[in-house]
Protein backbone atom coordinates (compact mmCIF):
# COMPACT_ATOMS: atom_id res chain seq x y z
CA UNK A 1 0.00 0.00 0.00
CA UNK A 2 3.02 2.25 1.00
CA UNK A 3 4.11 1.85 -2.99
CA UNK A 4 0.72 2.90 -4.28
CA UNK A 5 0.53 5.60 -1.91
CA UNK A 6 3.69 7.14 -2.74
CA UNK A 7 2.98 7.21 -6.26
CA UNK A 8 -0.29 9.00 -6.12
CA UNK A 9 1.72 11.67 -4.33
CA UNK A 10 4.70 11.96 -6.23
CA UNK A 11 2.68 11.98 -9.36
CA UNK A 12 0.00 14.43 -7.92
CA UNK A 13 1.41 16.26 -5.18
CA UNK A 14 0.62 16.13 -1.42
CA UNK A 15 -2.46 19.18 -1.66
CA UNK A 16 -4.24 16.94 -4.46
CA UNK A 17 -3.33 13.32 -2.84
CA UNK A 18 -4.68 14.17 0.40
CA UNK A 19 -8.61 15.54 -1.03
CA UNK A 20 -11.16 13.11 -0.87
CA UNK A 21 -11.92 11.05 -4.22
CA UNK A 22 -15.31 10.91 -5.09
CA UNK A 23 -16.84 9.06 -8.05
CA UNK A 24 -19.47 10.95 -9.36
CA UNK A 25 -20.24 11.71 -12.65
CA UNK A 26 -17.93 12.43 -15.37
CA UNK A 27 -16.23 16.25 -14.73
CA UNK A 28 -13.54 16.68 -16.81
CA UNK A 29 -11.90 18.90 -13.19
CA UNK A 30 -11.21 15.63 -11.11
CA UNK A 31 -8.93 12.85 -11.31
CA UNK A 32 -9.07 10.52 -14.29
CA UNK A 33 -7.52 7.08 -13.53
CA UNK A 34 -5.31 5.71 -16.73
CA UNK A 35 -6.13 2.06 -17.89
CA UNK A 36 -2.51 0.93 -16.46
CA UNK A 37 -2.95 2.25 -13.39
CA UNK A 38 -6.07 0.33 -12.95
CA UNK A 39 -5.06 -3.02 -14.41
CA UNK A 40 -1.79 -2.93 -12.47
CA UNK A 41 -3.45 -2.02 -9.34
CA UNK A 42 -6.05 -5.35 -9.91
CA UNK A 43 -3.93 -7.58 -11.15
CA UNK A 44 -0.90 -7.06 -8.95
CA UNK A 45 -3.20 -7.43 -5.61
CA UNK A 46 -4.72 -10.40 -6.83
CA UNK A 47 -1.16 -11.51 -7.62
CA UNK A 48 0.23 -11.30 -4.43
CA UNK A 49 -3.08 -12.76 -2.95
CA UNK A 50 -2.54 -16.12 -4.87
CA UNK A 51 1.42 -16.08 -4.33
CA UNK A 52 0.41 -15.93 -0.37
CA UNK A 53 -2.51 -18.43 -0.40
CA UNK A 54 -1.50 -20.99 1.47
CA UNK A 55 -2.55 -23.63 -0.80
CA UNK A 56 -3.04 -23.71 -4.49
CA UNK A 57 -5.89 -25.82 -6.05
CA UNK A 58 -5.79 -26.42 -9.76
CA UNK A 59 -9.12 -24.19 -10.50
CA UNK A 60 -6.90 -20.82 -8.94
CA UNK A 61 -4.79 -20.98 -12.19
CA UNK A 62 -7.58 -19.60 -14.11
CA UNK A 63 -8.37 -16.71 -11.55
CA UNK A 64 -4.73 -15.02 -12.84
CA UNK A 65 -3.07 -16.80 -15.85
CA UNK A 66 -4.76 -13.99 -18.27
CA UNK A 67 -2.83 -11.02 -15.71
CA UNK A 68 0.76 -12.99 -16.05
CA UNK A 69 1.93 -11.11 -19.51
CA UNK A 70 0.79 -7.89 -18.85
CA UNK A 71 2.01 -7.90 -15.49
CA UNK A 72 5.33 -9.63 -16.85
CA UNK A 73 5.04 -6.34 -19.45
CA UNK A 74 4.03 -3.66 -16.93
CA UNK A 75 6.74 -4.88 -14.70
CA UNK A 76 9.44 -4.88 -17.43
CA UNK A 77 12.85 -3.02 -16.63
CA UNK A 78 13.29 0.26 -18.54
CA UNK A 79 16.15 0.42 -20.93
CA UNK A 80 19.44 1.47 -19.63
CA UNK A 81 21.99 3.56 -20.80
CA UNK A 82 24.78 0.71 -20.87
CA UNK A 83 24.64 -2.86 -22.39
CA UNK A 84 23.64 -3.93 -25.21
CA UNK A 85 20.92 -5.21 -27.35
CA UNK A 86 20.89 -9.12 -25.86
CA UNK A 87 21.37 -7.95 -22.08
CA UNK A 88 18.46 -5.28 -22.58
CA UNK A 89 16.16 -7.11 -24.37
CA UNK A 90 16.73 -10.72 -25.25
CA UNK A 91 17.36 -11.79 -21.47
CA UNK A 92 14.33 -9.99 -19.98
CA UNK A 93 12.22 -11.60 -22.55
CA UNK A 94 13.68 -15.30 -22.36
CA UNK A 95 13.00 -14.30 -18.64
CA UNK A 96 9.52 -13.63 -18.65
CA UNK A 97 8.81 -16.48 -21.19
CA UNK A 98 10.78 -18.86 -19.09
CA UNK A 99 8.42 -17.81 -15.94
CA UNK A 100 5.08 -17.84 -17.38
CA UNK A 101 6.15 -21.51 -19.13
CA UNK A 102 7.68 -22.24 -15.30
CA UNK A 103 3.46 -21.53 -14.05
CA UNK A 104 1.86 -23.27 -17.06
CA UNK A 105 3.85 -26.76 -16.56
CA UNK A 106 3.16 -26.37 -12.34
CA UNK A 107 -0.53 -26.23 -13.46
CA UNK A 108 -0.37 -28.81 -16.04
CA UNK A 109 1.00 -31.59 -13.84
CA UNK A 110 -1.35 -33.71 -11.78
CA UNK A 111 -0.61 -34.51 -9.31
CA UNK A 112 1.95 -32.45 -8.56
CA UNK A 113 5.74 -33.07 -8.36
CA UNK A 114 8.70 -31.48 -6.44
CA UNK A 115 9.35 -30.50 -9.81
CA UNK A 116 6.38 -28.68 -10.50
CA UNK A 117 6.02 -27.38 -7.18
CA UNK A 118 9.50 -25.82 -7.51
CA UNK A 119 9.16 -24.16 -11.13
CA UNK A 120 5.38 -22.62 -9.44
CA UNK A 121 7.87 -21.30 -6.54
CA UNK A 122 10.77 -19.78 -8.37
CA UNK A 123 8.36 -18.60 -11.11
CA UNK A 124 6.28 -17.01 -8.44
CA UNK A 125 9.14 -15.41 -6.83
CA UNK A 126 10.69 -14.32 -10.25
CA UNK A 127 7.20 -11.96 -10.92
CA UNK A 128 6.93 -10.55 -7.46
CA UNK A 129 10.24 -9.92 -7.24
CA UNK A 130 9.50 -7.68 -10.41
CA UNK A 131 6.22 -6.06 -9.09
CA UNK A 132 8.04 -5.33 -5.75
CA UNK A 133 10.59 -3.54 -7.59
CA UNK A 134 8.77 -2.13 -11.07
CA UNK A 135 7.27 1.25 -10.49
CA UNK A 136 3.66 1.83 -10.57
CA UNK A 137 2.20 3.30 -13.63
CA UNK A 138 0.91 6.73 -14.18
CA UNK A 139 -2.65 7.58 -12.24
CA UNK A 140 -4.09 10.10 -14.43
CA UNK A 141 -4.58 10.09 -17.84
CA UNK A 142 -2.80 12.81 -19.69
CA UNK A 143 -5.13 16.05 -20.39
CA UNK A 144 -4.39 15.69 -24.23
CA UNK A 145 -5.70 12.03 -24.61
CA UNK A 146 -8.59 13.33 -22.88
CA UNK A 147 -10.18 15.30 -25.49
Amino acid sequence: ANKWWQSFISQLGDANARKPMRWTKCNKDKIRLSPEYVIYTMFASNYVGIVFARTLHYQFYCWYFYSLPMLLWLTSFGPSSSGDKFSKVVLPLVANVLAVAGVEYAFNVFPATELSSAALQMSHAFLLLKVLSSQVPSIQIDKEKMT
